[in-house]
């Protein structure tokens, strides 16, 4: 098709669920790099392809490595590489086609960052939209003509055509004329040869839920996968090692403590909802509906296959949605591909974001807004908004914890925690009496949800390039 090189880029090793969802991978490759397997079976399809690959992740590659590609594909499992990719490719100005899948869902976005170079939407399109929103604007003192134009046509809809065209049109297009004098200076910067970016989607990235229940015990269990990562720090603990999840016998392990999980799970949510003092009062067959109810909430015993679904963090994938989706991702890296190096074979994708719904074979077009405050393409800098999940007893000290497991690593000496909306100081290193990291975060009034800001002193303030972090602190 015209293409000359590809460039793979996979962290990740090829398993035995990975060969009925693809036509790279076969019996026998499993546990050998997925770049590396890839990369050879594309030369046996087309050898006269180049094709680079690396078993790394795509924060670690030189910048070069970016710098000759044309077109980036992403097709990433998880939220922070996806916006790490992202401010590569707005940094380096490279158009980006990303997309993704949950299940029956999926979606495809194009990223075109300012300063590509490509040609992206139509100028007569845009000029047309900021016509409409200008004609909303409007006052009847500045066009009373216009007006009064509008309430004729609701009483005389038999007039309609001829109030339109009498009165109606000249303004349009008077309006349309101020703006196409001024479209290539004024707005063509911000509404032609550009997209919204991956960040402006997701402002806020989602916390990492395995890593902070793996990370803390405080909280207890309270779902179904918090009890097998919970029964894999039980398992470290007693057999001082990981569980392999390769061996048959260690999978069986940490399927029996996982199970003893779900069954106290099970139980402090029947006790939670049913107090003692109520229980006589009900029925056998009552406090059996209970418990049935809760087993159908929680799921039913373990399956073996589950250890290995849940801590290596996996979603079901169905190929007929993969297919689609990277079917549309190919196409529209071609397009781009074409038009970076002068050929027009098509328009990219416009809106250019698209959600397809597999149960009902159904396609979204959503016309996405670019964001100013947006912390990647907007006119913010020194920002960043994370969310974190804490146990429910946590204090201010587990703040910290769980930004590096966010992967922010913050010296607890060097920043302060403050109330964004009463600028309340929760933590401050340099008072003693707002140095304590015991200080329950509930005894602070935060709630679920609850923004804090973590700011900068010190030496911090100097070498961080983040001078605000916007925290969301979900409790588990």
């Amino acid at each position: 098709m015209g293409i000359g090189k590809l460039i793979l880029v996979d962290l990740d090793t090829i398993e035995t669920s990975n060969l009925s969802r693809q036509m790279l991978f076969r019996p026998g490759d499993e546990g050998r790099p997925k770049a590396e397997v890839a990369a050879e079976r594309l030369k046996e399809m087309n050898p006269y392809l180049n094709i680079d690959f690396y078993f790394e992740k795509l924060q670690k590659l030189s910048m070069s490595v970016y710098e000759e590609s044309d077109v980036v594909v992403a097709a990433l499992d998880n939220f922070n590489a996806r916006l790490d990719l992202n401010k590569i490719c707005l940094r380096m100005k490279k158009p980006m086609v990303e997309g993704g899948t949950v299940g029956f869902e999926g979606h495809v976005q194009i990223v075109i960052p300012e300063g590509t170079g490509l040609r992206y939407k139509n100028k007569k399109n845009e000029i047309e939209n900021l016509v409409e929103a200008r004609l909303w604007e409007i006052t009847d003192t500045e066009y009373p003509d216009y007006y009064r134009a509008q309430r004729e046509i609701e009483l005389l809809e038999e007039e309609i055509e001829r109030i339109k065209n009498a009165r109606i049109y000249p303004i349009v297009n008077k309006i349309k004329k101020e703006i196409e004098l001024v479209f290539d200076w004024k707005y063509a910067p911000e509404f032609l040869d550009q997209t919204p970016c991956y960040r402006c989607l997701v402002p806020i990235p989602p916390a990492d839920d395995k890593l902070v229940a793996a990370c803390t015990l405080k909280g207890l269990p309270r779902n179904r996968n918090h009890c097998v990562i919970k029964a894999e720090v039980e398992f470290e603990k007693k057999y001082s090692h990981k569980p392999d999840l390769n061996l048959n016998d260690e999978v069986l392990k940490l399927m029996e403590i996982a199970q003893v999980e779900l069954e106290n799970l099970r139980e402090r949510v029947f006790n939670e909802n049913v107090p003692s003092e109520e229980r006589d009062s009900l029925t056998k067959e009552q406090i059996e509906d209970w418990k049935k109810n809760i087993r159908e909430t929680f799921g039913p015993d373990y399956k073996f296959e589950e250890m290995e679904n849940i801590l290596g963090n996996k979603i079901a994938a169905i190929q007929t949605v993969s297919s689609i989706i990277s079917s549309i991702q190919s196409q529209e890296a071609l397009k781009l591909l074409f038009r970076v190096n002068g050929r027009n074979i098509g328009p990219p994708m416009d809106p250019p974001y698209v959600n397809y719904n597999g149960i009902y074979g159904q396609f979204d077009h959503l016309n996405i807004l670019k964001r100013d405050d947006c912390l990647a393409c907007g006119k913010i800098e020194g920002e960043e908004n994370v969310q974190i999940v804490v146990p429910f007893d946590a204090n201010v000290g587990y703040i910290f914890e769980a930004m590096e497991i966010s992967g922010h690593m913050l010296d607890s000496e060097l920043w302060m925690i403050t109330n964004p909306m009463t600028k309340e100081i929760y933590w401050n290193p340099y008072m003693p009496s707002l140095k304590d990291p015991e200080v329950k975060l509930t005894s602070l009034k935060i709630k679920s949800n609850d923004i804090v800001t973590l700011s900068p002193l010190g030496k911090a303030l100097a070498e961080s390039e983040i001078k605000k972090f916007n925290v969301v602190i979900a409790f588990m």
